[in-house]
């Protein structure tokens, strides 16, 4: 028996802790996945209650549930990761977007203006 797993008697129950409510059935299924493939044992608390109750399932909460000894290395897996810190060369020029939405403007009056100048004068027309 591995010395970081207490000992535990027959017929003592350990204590899950919870350490995650999830959004979906689907995503407490993959977060299992990922911590019993880094041997921490897991249990979903409200995924069958969820899929019973059909329209009112989304009302019931998912959570992941861990024994208080893996409590620990279950919070550090499901810790999200760190996400860097763009270089300002990698960002998107704002002046860029500006001059691609006033061309399209220029296109739309060039390209559709006399046929809406025509359109705007025959409404006129029919109006008067």
């Amino acid at each position: 028996m591995p010395a970081s797993t207490p000992s535990k008697r027959p017929g003592q129950q350990e204590s899950l802790i919870p350490v995650l409510s999830c959004g979906s059935s689907e995503e407490a299924a993959t977060l299992r996945g990922l911590l019993d493939a880094h041997g921490v044992p897991c249990v979903i608390q409200g995924e069958h209650h969820r899929s019973l109750l059909g329209m009112l399932g989304p009302y019931v909460e998912v959570r992941l549930l861990v024994p208080a000894a893996h409590e620990e290395a279950a919070r550090r897996l499901l810790r999200p990761a760190p996400t860097p810190v763009p270089d300002l060369e990698d960002l998107p020029d704002p002046g860029l977007a500006r001059r691609r939405r006033r061309l399209a403007w220029a296109a739309i009056l060039i390209l559709g203006g006399p046929s809406l100048v025509a359109s705007a004068l025959a409404l006129l027309a029919r109006c008067s």
